[in-house]
């Protein structure tokens, strides 16, 4: 059911163009690149999100519908969505986990050198990440650069 799958990953582009537009465009306005580089990563996080749920409800569509019809194949073609939507999960998660560790280590690293200017630095990367997963409340997938802010 490639319609799922391109509903989703429709919605996840609307809703986060609506919410993470916004921030971006507040951040473009006020000139504020942090703010604008969580607008990006809300819209590119909203969109996996839907990539996600569409592929979810693909498989699960597939699976249901070829099981009540004894199509062999479509259950098959259900199953491997499914397997791949938990693959995009555990990978996100994979992504996030090393990202949230690597930037509690840099912040620790900056601290332990004494280096304000790197600890902020890192301090600021990891908040930014912070927000983004509080507001998509599900996938996180940053966007935007590493430029002090």
């Amino acid at each position: 059911m490639i319609l799922l799958k391109k509903a989703g990953i429709i919605a996840g582009a609307i809703a986060g163009g609506v919410v993470g537009g916004g921030i971006s465009l507040i951040g473009k306005a006020a000139n504020i690149k942090a703010v604008d580089d969580i607008g990006a990563s809300v819209t590119s996080s909203a969109i996996l999100t839907g990539k996600i749920a569409g592929e979810l409800l693909s498989g699960a569509a597939d699976a249901v519908c070829g099981g009540l019809a004894h199509d062999r194949a479509r259950i098959k073609s259900g199953i491997k969505d499914l397997k791949g939507c938990g693959k995009n999960v555990i990978g996100n998660f994979t992504e996030n986990v090393k990202y949230a560790v690597g930037s509690s280590g840099e912040i620790a690293a900056g601290v332990k050198a004494k280096d304000k200017k790197r600890a902020i630095k890192s301090a600021k990367k990891f908040a930014k990440w912070l927000i983004v997963g509080a507001i998509t409340v599900g996938a996180i997938k940053m966007a935007g650069s590493d430029d002090e802010d």
